[in-house]
C-alpha cells in the first residue's frame, strides 16, 4: 500500500515488485521490497517501499520502548493526580453549597412555621372577638 505523491490516493497493489538487501545497525541482513505502483486516480507512475523491514529486536529497542511507556504512564498519571485533586475540591465546594442551601431552607421552614402561628393566633382572637363559637362550626 502506497500514497500517490501527486493527488495523496492511497495504491493498494504494485504492478511490480523487487527486494534489494539490506544490513542493519548490528550487521544482520535483512531485505526491503520496493514496487512499481500507477494512481488509479491521476494515472501517475511511482516507486515506493511494499514492505518495511522489522527492526531486530535488541535489548536497547527494549529498554528504549520501556522507557516510553514508563513515560506515558509517569504523565497519565500526573494527568489522574491533577484531575482528582480538582474532583475535591469541587466535591468540597459542592458540600458546602449544600449546607448553605440546607440552613436556607430551615430558615424559612421556620419564617413559615411562625407565620402560620401568628395567623392561626389572629385567626383564634378574631373569633373570639366577633364572638364565633366551636359548636356553630360543626
Amino acid at each position: 500500500m502506497a500514497k500517490c505523491p501527486k493527488c495523496g490516493t492511497i495504491v493498494e497493489t504494485p504492478i511490480k515488485e523487487w527486494s534489494l538487501p539490506k544490513k542493519t545497525k548490528n550487521g544482520e541482513k535483512s531485505k526491503i521490497v520496493f514496487g512499481t505502483f500507477i494512481c488509479p486516480n491521476c494515472s501517475a507512475q511511482f516507486r515506493a517501499t511494499v514492505e518495511k523491514p522489522a527492526e531486530p529486536t535488541t535489548i536497547k529497542s527494549i529498554v528504549k520502548n520501556l522507557k516510553n511507556i514508563e513515560g506515558e504512564f509517569v504523565n497519565t498519571l500526573k494527568n489522574l493526580r491533577e484531575k482528582i485533586q480538582k474532583l475535591e475540591g469541587e466535591r468540597s465546594n459542592l458540600l458546602l453549597e449544600i449546607e448553605e442551601l440546607k440552613k436556607m431552607a430551615e430558615s424559612k421552614a421556620n419564617a413559615l412555621e411562625n407565620e402560620i402561628t401568628m395567623l392561626r393566633d389572629e385567626v383564634k382572637s378574631l373569633k373570639e372577638l366577633l364572638g364565633y363559637e366551636e359548636d356553630e362550626k360543626e
